[in-house]
């Protein structure tokens, strides 16, 4: 006799990613208000996260500077003064411990 358990396995994948991709956004917004300049704290009080949720096949979640006009030209600078980015490189070093917080979530899952 086969018990299958399938549903339940997908449940804790998708679980995983959406823990895991929440902790990913949370050390880019660590790492991005680290790096953003500061002038005002506005720009830095902007950078936040919506948590990750499933969307179809996906887990999806959306972080970075929100409800302040200038964030982009900040991030990718003006013909008047040069780009600063603080969201790229937050991605970029961040982004790639995704596989692991899976891993680690998937292994500390029930």
């Amino acid at each position: 006799m086969l018990d299958w358990n399938g549903d339940a396995l997908k449940r804790k994948v998708v679980e995983a990613q959406r823990l895991a991709v929440d902790a990913t956004m949370a050390s880019c917004i660590v790492e991005a208000k680290s790096r953003v300049p500061v002038r005002t704290a506005t720009l830095q009080g902007s950078i936040r996260m919506e948590p990750a949720r499933p969307v179809g096949d996906l887990v999806v979640g959306r972080w970075g500077s929100f409800e302040v006009n200038y964030a982009l030209w900040v991030e990718i600078g003006t013909h008047r003064s040069g780009a600063q980015p603080y969201l790229r490189p937050a991605a970029d070093h961040q982004y790639p411990l995704l596989a692991g917080y899976i891993r680690a979530a998937f292994k500390a899952a029930r």
